[in-house]
């Protein structure tokens, strides 16, 4: 490959994917690429003289008919082979297309193609790190290129090529040294695509280009330079508190909605009066209120008012992004006056380049974890937080673990990349920011931070309904002593001098031979003490544990009960815990001297240590939960116990699991989080169950006595634009099968009366996999493209997929209750197979059920009802988001009827929202008429 290479950018569609077992090419397409220019195109239908089976037609949109008359292979095979002679073959999935025509082409009589070839998919990964998915479709969206015809090869072969030059482009700007970098790499790429690295490097160092101004370079990598935040000015400027003076601000394209101004200046009028400043504001807003602009805007004016910064705590990540890039920059364009905003996440989340560093030195053998290296340098090069969330990586892969960072107290003056750590950067810019957005999970953990390190900041917390739960969830600890067991067992072969295969063997050398000698015997003894002390736990429980029935039964211990065993075992945990920091300082001596000597290692001496020093981190790390679970407190000020713990035991007796999770909130949040703040709002679209309810004062920690409340209306027309139906002929829930198989058929009289994209939500995965398996097999099996997660994969991929179909139905259920936002021509009927009651079996449930009844309160209506309301509210508000946005709700649960709770559930939904409560047969008629009223965005059947 040279300046002058010609590129054949080829696109097939094919009968099938496989030539051996018959399959044949239906339509050939390649556009010729050279010096950045398209210079040829070539395009034809192929006879494959078989017919063309039914999938492949709905996909291509190619017919038996199309083809009947096109010219055989054999007729083109001439032309195509003179096309493709002396050029560098190029396909999005190139192992695809490559082989195929090969194939094809020695079918007929002609050799193999002595070309190479280059991978579209792949570059597209490495060059474009932060695009979320890499098909063709995707990209050519994401790149602004025109791609009228997807599946059809003479547009899918013009788009790959327009995507191809842009590749170039990207590939050709990056610096010398991130070139060199990635040739250093060595990497296992799709047919000769790694070539191009050397071409490019060989390229650049012809060229002389000097580094672009927005680049660095530091030990080894190109660098985005920092953002610096832009300074703000001094001027005084008055909050607008009318209608006039809010327009006056606001752009010509921002809709003017009168709840969100309510809310704005409610806002700002709790924190300038000396009256309400000090009181928690709860600000329910429902969809479409806007809420991100109607807190934002007051709270901007706020901080420059009375120099307090604002931490925004968001549900997700996701949500985190969202603020940052759609409502702080529609917030700078109303603001007279610029405001700066930084995301901070939990360390895990951002790149160690001092870990990555190291990482590039070690030859790698796995072909993803050469291909994350390609797409990191690359990034490098983009990034200014190094947050590798903007990296939309799918499934947590191991190489990651390798280089994420560690925290602030890793990074040194010593370190070589102290200057650009991303950490240190981040929190070198909290003082000059007037927005810190962060999550949950993040707020409750490090509160204390913002507390010591800020001057007393707002808080918003977004969403607050869950904000219990992470509080929970964060205090929650595990320990499982047989996978930490089974890690020092695997150290102790490793350690073992006559395995051949081991450690010991791979770095034979006398000062390391001795280190390793006495870190094996104090593996040898760490591992009999965690034994003893498993056993004493097993025999702890033993007495409650019965005839164990299931694979796993879980023991609840009560505060006392584990605060005995830890006193009498305290000797062992001394013990485990000396052993422990002994094991870790040794452990620093031999990487230390390891890396010292790093020159004379081979890459399988590396791999060896590595592998030998993460698995023994790993098992420090897990000995380290049960450390954190022995000192909790086990009480708190009012007597009450602070922490519920419990055992987790096998049915063989073998596996033992101790764990342990905050009992309440209570005291918790006001104590260890809002103290660090000005006094707290919280809002989210569906915060109360009901108006006299406790449940949402309880869930934030609030005094309801001192605490403003407001809840806006909705300004939606719910009279026109949905309708809600409850099914009256469903059986009794508690007959499982004969409930699985009224949800089938209730889900199948559904599709058919309404050929809408669907959204079903259930309680349990097991009962998701149940009716997916029947509505798929069968005489009666469902033709529309049914997900189902648990069965078609996780969340992220499951929502891509729903959003990129015309007419999908997704199975879904926890997570999909909420937190997803689907246009409205993307969902229009939600089916919600079962109320959103909490099982009564999990042993959380029981104890949080058992300490209510203890305080006098029913746990009906003090905790499921509230918990249940809340969630069907928020179910049905997955679907509708705006005025335009029409649809039904279909509730496949009698119990909304015929039981007392029913009715205190309903009176929490939208007044004007039209009812129909009828049996099934009903239900489908109507449905399907309300549709024909409905005609927009109508899917064919």
């Amino acid at each position: 490959m040279d300046t002058n290479t010609i590129y054949a950018i080829v696109d097939i569609e094919t009968t099938g994917t496989n030539v051996a077992d018959g399959n044949r090419i239906i339509q050939f397409g390649a556009v010729l690429v050279q010096n950045g220019q398209i210079i040829n195109k070539f395009a034809t239908d192929v006879n494959p003289q078989q017919s063309i089976p039914e999938p492949i037609k709905a996909l291509t949109g190619i017919t038996d008919e199309q083809v009947k008359h096109a010219p055989l292979f054999d007729d083109v095979a001439g032309t195509i082979y003179s096309l493709l002679s002396g050029t560098v073959f190029v396909a999005h999935n190139v192992n695809f297309d490559f082989p195929f025509v090969n194939a094809e082409l020695e079918r007929v009589g002609y050799p193999v193609l002595p070309i190479e070839a280059i991978d579209t998919v792949t570059l597209s990964q490495i060059l474009l790190p932060t695009v979320d998915s890499y098909r063709l479709h995707d990209l050519s969206s994401y790149l602004s290129i025109q791609h009228d015809h997807p599946h059809s090869a003479d547009d899918d072969a013009l788009v790959t090529a327009k995507l191809l030059i842009v590749l170039l482009k990207r590939l050709t700007s990056l610096p010398i040294v991130t070139l060199q970098q990635m040739v250093a790499v060595n990497a296992d790429l799709p047919q000769q695509t790694a070539k191009l690295f050397d071409w490019a490097l060989h390229d650049a160092r012809k060229r002389h280009e000097s580094l672009a101004d927005d680049l660095i370079v530091t030990n080894g990598l190109a660098l985005r330079k920092n953002k610096v935040l832009n300074e703000t000015d001094d001027h005084e400027y008055t909050f607008p508190r009318t209608k006039k003076s809010k327009l006056k601000l606001y752009p010509k394209y921002l809709e003017w909605r009168t709840d969100q101004a309510k809310m704005m200046n409610l806002i700002y009028r709790q924190y300038t009066v000396p009256k309400t400043q000090n009181q928690p504001l709860i600000i329910e807003a429902p969809t479409g209120t806007g809420k991100s602009l109607g807190y934002t805007l007051p709270l901007a004016y706020l901080a420059r008012h009375e120099d307090h910064q604002v931490v925004i705590a968001t549900d997700t990540v996701l949500l985190q992004s969202q603020l940052m890039n759609q409502t702080l920059p529609l917030l700078n364009d109303i603001l007279p006056f610029n405001i700066n905003a930084v995301v901070v996440k939990g360390k895990q989340h951002y790149l160690d380049l001092n870990r990555f560093m190291t990482s590039l030195k070690h030859p790698e053998r796995s072909k993803q974890s050469q291909l994350i290296k390609l797409r990191l340098l690359v990034w490098l090069t983009q990034t200014v937080t190094g947050d590798l969330d903007e990296l939309h990586f799918r499934n947590d892969p191991p190489y990651l673990d390798e280089v994420r960072h560690e925290g602030l107290e890793t990074v040194t003056d010593q370190s070589p990349f102290y200057e650009n750590d991303f950490l240190h950067r981040l929190y070198a810019r909290l003082p000059y920011a007037q927005f810190i957005i962060i999550n949950h999970a993040f707020l409750v953990q490090y509160a204390t931070y913002f507390g010591a390190h800020l001057s007393k900041p707002y808080l918003v917390v977004d969403e607050a309904q869950h904000l219990a739960d992470y509080a929970l969830r964060t205090n929650r600890q595990k320990f499982d002593f047989q996978v930490t067991l089974n890690l020092v067992h695997h150290q102790l072969d490793q350690l073992d001098p006559d395995n051949k295969y081991g450690v010991v063997t791979a770095l034979h050398e006398p000062a390391f031979t001795r280190d390793f000698a006495t870190m094996r015997a104090w593996l040898v003894e760490f591992d009999r003490q965690l034994t003893a002390l498993s056993d004493y736990l097993l025999k702890t429980v033993q007495s409650k544990l019965g005839k164990i029935k299931q694979p796993y039964k879980e023991v609840a211990l009560d505060a006392d009960e584990w605060q005995a065993f830890s006193e009498d075992h305290q000797g062992l945990f001394d013990q485990l815990n000396i052993l422990a920091e002994k094991m870790k300082t040794l452990l620093t001596t031999l990487s230390q001297r390891f890396e010292s000597q790093a020159a004379k290692w081979l890459p399988s001496d590396n791999e060896h240590f590595s592998g030998f020093a993460n698995n023994l981190m790993t098992a420090f790390d897990n000995w380290q939960r049960l450390v954190t679970i022995q000192k909790q407190p086990t009480m708190v000020s009012d007597g009450r116990g602070a922490y519920l713990y419990w055992v987790t035991v096998s049915q063989d007796l073998e596996h033992v699991i101790m764990a342990s999770s905050l009992m309440s909130v209570k005291g918790f949040l006001s104590r260890q989080v809002y103290s660090n703040f000005q006094a707290p709002l919280f809002t989210g679209a569906t915060l109360f169950s009901s108006n006299r309810s406790q449940y949402l004062y309880d869930q934030l920690d609030l005094d309801r006595e001192n605490v403003k409340v407001r809840r806006l209306k909705s300004d939606f027309n719910f009279e026109k634009q949905a309708k809600l139906y409850i099914s009256k002929d469903a059986p009794d829930i508690k007959n499982d099968a004969a409930y699985t198989d009224y949800i089938v058929g209730a889900i199948r009289g559904l599709l058919r009366a309404a050929n809408r994209p669907t959204l079903i939500l259930f309680n349990s995965l097991e009962m998701i996999q149940q009716v997916y398996q029947q509505l798929t097999t069968g005489s009666y099996r469902v033709t529309r493209l049914l997900l189902a997660q648990g069965v078609s994969g996780g969340k992220e991929k499951l929502i891509k997929r729903f959003m990129d179909e015309d007419n999908a139905v997704l199975l879904g259920a926890a997570s999909f209750w909420e937190g997803i936002d689907l246009p409205q021509e993307k969902l229009q009927v939600l089916v919600i197979a079962r109320l959103p009651f909490d099982s009564p079996d999990r042993l959380e449930t029981q104890v949080q059920f058992a300490q209510l009844k203890s305080e006098g309160k029913n746990p009906f209506y003090n905790l499921s009802l509230p918990k249940a309301t809340l969630r069907l509210r928020q179910g049905i508000g997955r679907l509708i988001r705006t005025r335009s946005d029409y649809g039904a709700v279909v509730v496949l649960d009698s119990r909304l009827v015929n039981r007392h709770y029913g009715q205190t559930i309903m009176k929490t939904l939208p007044e004007s929202l039209p009812v129909l409560a009828a049996d099934m047969p009903v239900i489908t008629n109507d449905l399907a008429q309300f549709f024909k009223i409905h005609q927009t965005g109508r899917h064919k059947s």
